[in-house]
């Protein structure tokens, strides 16, 4: 009888893997992935919906995946390495395969029953429904096509570099192939995944946007020379986009504000500019400024600067607020400087809301200073979550900020603005970030609802509250505050500290999931009731109450309910 040659190891390895089923898992694989999952099921600062937590399941399952898969193969190269082999006997290995099993299954339920529980007492914290039995199935389903489908990718990519190893080994030696060929598979997997994947995705969605902001809202254009794109206008109606006409078309009339406060009434002063194409940031503040100068704003008791969100909108809440406090004596600047969603904005340009809100105020600030230091305007400031972002911008510090500014109330702030950041670090010690305390709230105060102006976040009192005022609104649960992509490696302090009022407690820091489980907070961000989440309403009025120096204690419950009458909800 012929003796067979032995292979050599490396040939037996590879006969190995090529017998080795296209369905096969790997264990510390499957282990890990199932850990991920648990842990995607967490609670976090809204309750998400159905699709949000199939997203973030099957993102966390397939990452769970490749980590197990690494670390059973360093663990098996260390094994093999130092020579280490395990043996279990055949009794042992029959209970090991029964309890082990029987203890990750109960594991498994205690976990996801506990997980399911926490999510609907997050549901209730900020008054929504929590997800029903039906709802985690559809979840359940859509994150395991996400997970197989990033795992079908993940091998057609190994299979790719095996093959081209192979090729490129016919005239290299073999780990110079290896090398040579995980390079370029990479390579071109980053170049796809970038210029085709990601530029194409946001091409689409840009596309989708720019149609949203060319519809028209169907309300008729100003009949009042006091607004942009009414007569006498020097912005046409059909320039101003969606958000543009709203903001026009949504002001109270004189006699809302009188049946309000019981007080004769001025009609306020709305003013905004569109972004052509074929204009600049700095000739759309122009344009923004030749309107204050039309409608005689620089001669109103408020005039305010107000940063748009990346699809141009201006909350109508903060805007109705400054326009009752000041019986309507009172105009309001605006612009557009992109249509894309806060999000989509975020993600791909940065600079232009900061470069828009530094061109808006310092165009309106040049025009105002040429007026008499007696006869001026109070000048304020504000912006909601990316407009919040690029108001700011207008400073280069607080001190800035005090000089050139006479207040301002900046909502949502996401936490990665670097005057937000500055002030957050500089707080006294003992105050949480969710609230910090900055020079015992002499100028700066942040608040995590209205009625939170007189004391910080645990009820003791401020000092005397200098002018100009500045507040900063941020709930605890809104998660454009919170985001940031520091999430994905590193404990914030508000995850370390004890939870905001509005946060389920059992809210934690997990790397990787909590990333992922902001990220899909936002998109539901408005979601909740007024006083959670992304959404500011009426508390908002005390806060602009206090800027423009009303007293503190004066009772604006009229002008609140003034304003819930009239103010625009659309975003």
């Amino acid at each position: 009888m012929t003796a067979v040659p032995a292979l050599p190891a490396h040939s037996t390895e590879v006969l190995l893997r090529r017998r080795t089923p296209w369905w096969h898992l790997s264990r510390s694989g499957l282990f890990f992935a199932a850990a991920y999952v648990l842990i995607s099921m967490s609670p976090s600062l809204l309750p998400r919906t159905w699709y949000f937590q199939g997203l973030i399941t099957g993102l966390c399952a397939a990452a769970g995946y490749g980590v197990g898969v690494l670390l059973g193969w360093l663990s098996r190269r260390a094994a093999r390495a130092v020579g280490l082999h395990v043996f279990v006997s055949e009794q042992a290995g029959h209970v090991l395969r029964i309890v082990g099993p029987t203890l990750v299954a109960a594991g498994v339920v205690l976990v996801t029953v506990s997980n399911v529980r926490s999510q609907a007492r997050t549901a209730s914290v900020v008054r929504l429904t929590p997800l029903s039995p039906l709802d985690w199935v559809l979840a359940l389903g859509l994150a395991a096509v996400i997970a197989v489908a990033f795992l079908l990718v993940a091998r057609g990519l190994r299979g790719l570099t095996r093959r081209l190893a192979v090729a490129v080994g016919r005239v290299l030696p073999r780990t110079i192939a290896s090398v040579v060929a995980v390079v370029v598979v990479a390579t071109g997997t980053a170049w796809v995944s970038d210029s085709v994947l990601f530029r194409r995705g946001m091409q689409l969605m840009a596309a989708a946007a720019s149609q949203v902001n060319d519809e028209t809202t169907g309300r008729p254009a100003p009949t009042s020379s006091l607004r942009s794109g009414g007569p006498g206008s020097l912005v046409g109606y059909d320039s101003l986009g969606y958000q543009g006409q709203m903001f026009v078309t949504s002001a109270p009339t004189t006699a809302q504000l009188t049946a309000a406060t019981g007080r004769a009434a001025t009609e306020p002063i709305r003013v905004y500019a569109g972004r052509p194409d074929d204009e600049d940031i700095a000739q759309v503040a122009g344009q923004v400024v030749a309107e204050l100068r039309r409608t005689g704003a620089f001669d109103r008791k408020v005039l305010a600067v107000v940063t748009s969100t990346g699809t141009g909108w201006v909350d109508d809440y903060s805007v109705q607020a400054i326009e009752y406090l000041s019986d309507g004596d009172s105009a309001v600047a605006s612009m557009q400087y992109s249509f894309l969603p806060s999000a989509l904005a975020v993600i791909t340009d940065r600079q232009t809301p900061r470069e828009a809100g530094a061109a808006l105020f310092d165009a309106v600030y040049a025009e105002w200073s040429k007026r008499p230091a007696d006869s001026r305007p109070r000048l304020v400031v504000a912006g909601e979550s990316l407009g919040s972002y690029g108001a700011q911008a207008a400073f280069t510090d607080v001190d800035d900020m005090m000089a050139k500014a006479q207040g301002g109330v900046f909502v949502g702030t996401p936490s990665f603005s670097p005057m937000h950041e500055r002030l957050t670090e500089s707080r006294v010690p003992g105050s949480p970030e969710i609230a910090p305390v900055v020079d015992d709230g002499q100028h700066v105060r942040f608040a995590t609802r209205g009625s939170q102006l007189l004391t910080d976040y645990y009820g003791r009192p401020y000092g005397d509250w200098e002018f100009p005022r500045f507040v900063y609104a941020q709930h605890p649960s809104d998660p454009v505050v919170w985001w940031n992509p520091a999430l994905l490696g590193s404990q914030p302090d508000w995850l370390r500290e004890p939870r905001g009022s509005d946060v389920n407690p059992d809210v934690t820091w997990i790397p990787f999931a909590t990333f992922w489980q902001v990220t899909t907070d936002m998109a539901v961000g408005h979601d909740p009731s007024d006083g959670f989440g992304h959404r500011y309403g009426a508390e908002l009025v005390p806060e602009w109450a206090a800027v423009l120096g009303l007293p503190l204690d004066a009772d604006l419950s009229r002008i609140v309910d003034g304003v819930e009458k009239t103010v625009n909800r659309v975003a």
